[in-house]
């Protein structure tokens, strides 16, 4: 809109201050008239007035191990129990465990599913365990033409999401393999002896000198005098 404020003689049907309606061509200029010239086109003083938008947010940056198959899929190892596989063809996310399968890895499984699901990436009706041993799928939905935003960046966002909040326990954990390998290989004074301070005795355990030991315990009914 612009604004025309005239300063100066005036007849005295108009007031000294002087609002008019502007043109809409006028692209947003504000037309200042100063002084007895006020009606002179030299007297005007041009003030452009733009109109304040919102900076736009900067952009989000995660950190992700991913590799790309020939096939198009994106395998992230960035979780040291499991491989999180995205195939974009089939709108699907299926993980694997890693080398070693252990039994928590059903937990965490069913813990990043869940995360998904309450995000609203995949639906819970549509958690289930995959083809493969050891793993569990879910379908997220298809990329449309009419969505404003990927899908599948949706997808890793959020995935990553999860492994940061998973982070604090892969720290526990590789604390507690480091301290239990310490308390091996370098023990401290209450948890360990030195050489020969605890005498060898003839018998340990259920080693027994002078039996004869065989399947099905039935020498042990026999013995050297």
């Amino acid at each position: 809109m612009t604004i025309n404020v005239r300063v100066g003689s005036e007849p005295e049907e108009k007031s000294n201050l002087e609002i008019e309606e502007a043109d809409t061509d006028n692209n947003g200029e504000i037309d200042v008239l100063v002084g007895d010239a006020a009606r002179a086109a030299d007297g005007v003083i041009n003030v452009r007035v733009s109109k304040k938008e919102d900076p736009e947010p900067p952009p989000i940056k995660i950190k992700l191990n991913i590799r790309k198959t020939l096939e198009g899929n994106l395998i992230i190892s960035s979780h040291p129990d499991i491989d999180i596989v995205i195939e974009p063809r089939m709108s699907r996310i299926v993980t694997f465990p890693r080398d070693k399968k252990t039994d928590r890895v059903y937990g965490i499984q069913d813990r990043l599913f869940t995360f998904l699901a309450k995000k609203g990436i995949v639906k819970r009706s549509e958690i289930q365990s995959g083809s493969a041993y050891g793993s569990m799928q879910a379908l997220y939905p298809p990329q449309r033409e009419k969505h404003t935003f990927s899908f599948l960046q949706a997808v890793l966002l959020n995935i990553s999401k999860f492994i940061e909040e998973e982070s604090h326990y892969f720290d526990i954990d590789e604390q507690f393999e480091k301290e239990f390998e310490e308390s091996l290989t370098d023990p401290d004074e209450e948890e360990s002896t030195e050489l020969g301070e605890i005498p060898h005795g003839e018998q340990k355990g259920s080693i027994r000198p002078g039996y004869i030991y065989s399947p099905y315990g039935i020498s042990s009914i026999y013995r050297y005098e």
